[in-house]
């Protein structure tokens, strides 16, 4: 407990009185506000109990500290908050903000794509991702992995169409010793492996006839025999399997088995490319170009206008892996902050350069066109800093963002 006491001139401290405050109670402190500049008595208090005496002066110390440290706060509070804001408009900008376990993409598709991982991570289900070569099938199923109760285990990838046919089944299945020639020692395969883990088989097309057979039953028995051996193993492993061939086509033609392919295709995912989705080019270059700026020791912050609607107009065959590289090249090759068409390579630059080696036919362009390029221009230089852009420009913040959804810069789902 804690006894105030405010004495005046007409009522004075005395030692009757305090006793009587501190009945039961002879440990707590006493304050004593002394207005009155009367400290009769003071000494006698201070036996009965610890005694603090503050005066008017004291008083107007303590408020005036309090002002100060208040306002100290407010604006560190302030400061604080600000770092805040610019901190978010930061990872707004970035690639970042759209990126789900380790694959970048804000376009409609891919984000069906990650709800597509997110609802069957969690099971043990055979999945069939198919797509063009480039598209991510691998980082697809490495995402699905990460995200399962298998998490914890090492990821095992095997590349069907990469391995002969004669060493395939033994990477897979293992073998024991002396089952052919060379096999000085026995070897575990794949998918021992993996046991109570995931398996990846990139290129399942490739896959020979009679190896189909030994993975279908791999699949529905949860069974194994080693090259050389007549032994079951059991084995519990998730496969992933991908192509970028129509496998329903090679079950027609017979390069296929049809119960193979029914039991691989229990979900099917078929990854875009980048084609159909370009809203995703400039995400994905900036990714790339962050990765490769820290990872070449490059001061490079973004791309020069003409060179976004280079890579927007250039189709990217190869996909990703192809977008991926060619950022790996100009950044390698540029020369100060930003990458310039120049520094793409020369199959871009041709593809998406005009006959008349204009980028873009400005003679006619529209108020809104002019004004996009400009902001476009302005956000690059700035390296996507709403705050220091909207002062280049010479606009308030949430006019920017009001122009940014206007021109589909960001999701236009996003309030300030």
């Amino acid at each position: 407990d804690l006894l105030l006491a405010f004495p005046s001139a007409t009522h004075h401290l005395s030692e009757a009185l305090i006793k009587e405050r501190l009945s039961g109670r002879s440990k707590s402190p006493l304050l004593v506000f002394d207005f009155s500049n009367d400290i009769r008595n003071l000494s006698k208090i201070n036996k009965i109990s610890d005694l603090y005496v503050y005066t008017p002066d004291d008083i107007q110390k303590v408020v005036r500290h309090n002002i100060s440290e208040r306002k100290g706060a407010a604006t560190t509070v302030s400061k604080l908050i600000e770092q805040e804001i610019d901190a978010f408009y930061r990872w707004h900008g970035s690639s970042e903000r759209y990126s789900f376990a380790g694959i970048i993409g804000a376009s409609p598709q891919m984000q069906r794509v990650f709800e597509m991982i997110s609802r069957i991570a969690q099971t043990d289900i055979t999945v069939l991702i198919d797509g063009e070569s480039g598209t991510g099938k691998e980082l697809v199923a490495k995402a699905i992995h990460t995200l399962s109760n298998r998490a914890e285990r090492p990821f095992f990838v095997i590349n069907c169409g990469a391995i002969p046919d004669n060493l395939l089944e033994s990477e897979l299945f293992g073998h024991t010793k002396g089952a052919f020639t060379g096999a000085a020692n026995a070897k575990e395969g794949m998918f021992e492996a993996a046991h109570k883990s995931t398996l990846f088989l990139d290129e399942i097309g490739e896959l020979p006839p009679q190896l189909q057979v030994k993975l279908l039953r791999a699949l529905q028995d949860g069974e194994i025999k080693r090259v050389g051996s007549n032994e079951t193993v059991r084995v519990d492993v998730r496969v992933l399997a991908a192509t970028n061939k129509d496998l329903a086509k090679m079950v027609e033609t017979g390069d296929f088995r049809s119960d193979l392919f029914y039991r691989l295709n229990v979900i099917q995912m078929t990854l875009p490319p980048l084609r159909q989705r370009a809203d995703d080019v400039t995400l994905l270059a900036r990714h790339f170009m962050d990765k490769f700026s820290k990872k070449l020791r490059k001061d490079v912050i973004g791309f020069a206008l003409e060179t976004v609607e280079m890579l927007r107009k250039y189709s990217w065959p190869g996909n990703v892996r192809e977008l991926e590289n060619a950022v790996e090249r100009a950044v390698a090759l540029a020369v100060g902050s930003r990458v310039l068409p120049h520094d793409l390579p020369p199959h871009v630059l041709n593809s998406a350069q005009p006959q008349n080696g204009h980028i873009a036919e400005d003679d006619h362009l529209t108020l809104k066109e002019v004004e996009r390029r400009h902001i476009l221009e302005t956000m690059e230089a700035t390296d996507w800093n709403q705050e220091i852009a909207s002062k280049r420009l010479g606009i308030g913040r949430t006019t920017l963002w009001r122009k940014l959804k206007e021109y589909n810069m960001i999701d236009s789902d996003e309030d300030i």
